[in-house]
């Protein structure tokens, strides 16, 4: 059966392939964000989200209830998406884009990321596409 997946998977191109792993990724952030959901109360995951918010890292250990590697796909899951269904739109790429955020703003990125708010960056990769376009964006 794994010859078989093998060979199907050399007849896709190479979009299918990146869309076909970008699909898998995003399976296993759900399923780490599931998890984190069903096994965290209320609070906890508030706490979590908040330091999430505050520092760019999501904490991780046994006294979190979170494993490094599920804090890893689930941080790379959001970078996808951001890049994938939103700077992409806009003529950016997440390298592009965070030429033109200021520190400052990082925490209230990262909170509108957790909560999905995924038009706060729409509007702000659209304003920097437009500076980068007349040239007056500017750069740290």
């Amino acid at each position: 059966m794994d010859d078989k997946a093998g060979e199907a998977d050399e007849e896709l191109t190479d979009d299918q392939k990146e869309e076909k792993q970008h699909a898998e990724f995003v399976r296993m952030a759900d399923q780490s964000l599931d998890r984190f959901r069903d096994t965290h109360s209320e609070p906890q995951q508030q706490f979590i989200v908040d330091a999430f918010v505050e520092t760019g890292e999501i904490p991780t250990g046994e006294a979190f209830g979170i494993e490094e590697v599920e804090a890893l796909v689930v941080v790379a899951a959001f970078e996808q998406h951001l890049e994938r269904n939103v700077l992409q739109q806009h003529g950016l790429t997440l390298e592009t884009y965070f030429e033109h955020v200021d520190d400052a703003d990082y925490p209230a990125l990262r909170k509108a990321a957790a909560k999905g708010e995924w038009h706060v960056f729409h509007g702000h990769a659209q304003a920097i596409a437009a500076a980068r376009k007349a040239g007056t964006a500017f750069t740290d």
